[in-house]
């Protein structure tokens, strides 16, 4: 069985249509991140509020990352059954429950539920976005994958820095974090407006989906993944906690925090853009150095300047994420099997990822700083960087040939 015959595509929209389009993938985007970011800056008050350890909150950006990878395993039986606009309706609808969790009172469980939940919805706007990008966006792969990407940083930063502003305002402070479900369900009433138009899925039957766990190639992108994104989902978890140790105030750390997903925004924007060949290598070797800069000053001059450490690593992490999403989908033309590859390579990564946050966090609660953990970073920066050099877009042809 070939996997890169008869590719089936959409024509891309055009005009109005096109911005319509767009304007909704940046709207969906924006959602992906706050029920993350959030946290961060009211780390204190929650602690205080739950009586939950450094390292327990830590689970509370671990699980949603966990939920993603764990679900992204399962997104040819997703989008076989509900297809993209059921599919990403759906995510919308549990990601707004498990947010509206968050408006009442906090305690040990319902934070861990409102993870779960909320994770579990952003994991099937993950698994359908990449696949039906590509399906209506072919020429404008980079560049479209690039902007929906921006969009999920520009979603973190909001949750980062609008958190702790919204919670002066609100009855409780704690409610803030819950505040982000009106977004999503604002969003979920764009989404099925009749002028949202969005394609069929075109799936083959199910013997001749892609079976990525039996492709060596897919396990090393789900393992580069999962490296690509440790530093991120460790820097959100505890960037903000490492700078209050330092006395900055909530929305002071919190600032931080939106500054470094503005700068991940630029990122993504403009590497995915410039590597306008397939070989995205040195692209990724630039997003990577860059990264590694910010985490040795983290590690060893916090102080001297933290806004460029925290820019320095956003620039960085956020040009390799939509990089290593567009190399997946390199490898296969058929839009619908490289969705496939690029769900399991995500589910791969992301289950492995997640455990970034609470290795951090364990070593907080046991050395009593934050050191070892941005050290350990710049280590799997070294790994990424001597990994990146495979990805031989010539070598491409032939991988996904005959996975039966």
């Amino acid at each position: 069985m070939s996997l890169q015959k008869e590719p089936t595509f959409t024509p891309a929209p055009s005009g109005i249509r096109l911005a319509l389009s767009l304007a909704v993938l940046v709207l969906l985007g924006l959602n992906l991140r706050p029920l993350l970011t959030s946290i961060g800056p009211l780390t204190g008050e929650l602690r205080d509020i739950t009586g939950l350890s450094f390292s327990e909150v830590s689970l509370l950006t671990t699980i949603p990352i966990l939920m993603i990878g764990a679900m992204a395993l399962f997104a040819g039986r997703v989008t076989t059954a509900l297809g993209y606009r059921h599919g990403i309706g759906l995510g919308l609808l549990i990601l707004t429950a498990g947010l509206i969790a968050r408006l009442f009172e906090p305690t040990s469980t319902s934070m861990m539920t409102s993870a779960i939940v909320g994770g579990v919805g952003i994991s099937l706007l993950h698994i359908v976005i990449p696949e039906l990008t590509k399906q209506q966006y072919l020429k404008r792969l980079g560049l479209v994958t690039g902007l929906w990407s921006a969009a999920l940083m520009g979603g973190a930063a909001l949750g980062a820095v609008a958190t702790p502003w919204a919670a002066g305002l609100l009855p409780e402070r704690y409610q803030a974090m819950g505040s982000w479900s009106l977004l999503a369900a604002l969003v979920f009433i764009i989404w099925y407006l009749p002028i949202n138009r969005t394609p069929v899925a075109s799936i083959p039957p199910r013997h001749l989906l892609l079976r990525a766990y039996k492709a060596p190639r897919a396990w090393v992108l789900g393992a580069y993944f999962a490296l690509v994104n440790a530093g991120y989902a460790g820097f959100i978890a505890w960037i903000a906690p490492f700078y209050a140790e330092f006395g900055w105030s909530a929305q002071a750390s919190g600032n931080l925090l939106a500054l470094f997903s503005l700068v991940q925004v630029i990122g993504a924007l403009i590497l995915p853009a410039l590597s306008r060949s397939h070989d995205r290598r040195p692209w990724l070797a630039l997003a990577v150095l860059t990264q590694m800069v910010g985490f040795i000053g983290l590690s060893w001059f916090p102080n001297v300047s933290p806004w460029l450490w925290s820019a320095l690593c956003g620039f960085g992490l956020g040009g390799a994420f939509p990089l290593c999403i567009v190399m997946a989908l390199d490898h296969i033309d058929n839009p619908v099997q490289a969705g496939r590859l690029v769900s399991f390579m995500q589910g791969i990564g992301f289950m492995f990822a997640s455990l970034m946050p609470l290795v951090t966090g364990w070593f907080r609660d046991f050395s009593g700083n934050y050191t070892f953990g941005w050290q350990l970073h710049i280590l799997v920066g070294v790994i990424i960087l001597a990994m990146t050099w495979q990805f031989n877009p010539k070598g491409y042809k032939g991988l996904f040939n005959s996975q039966e």
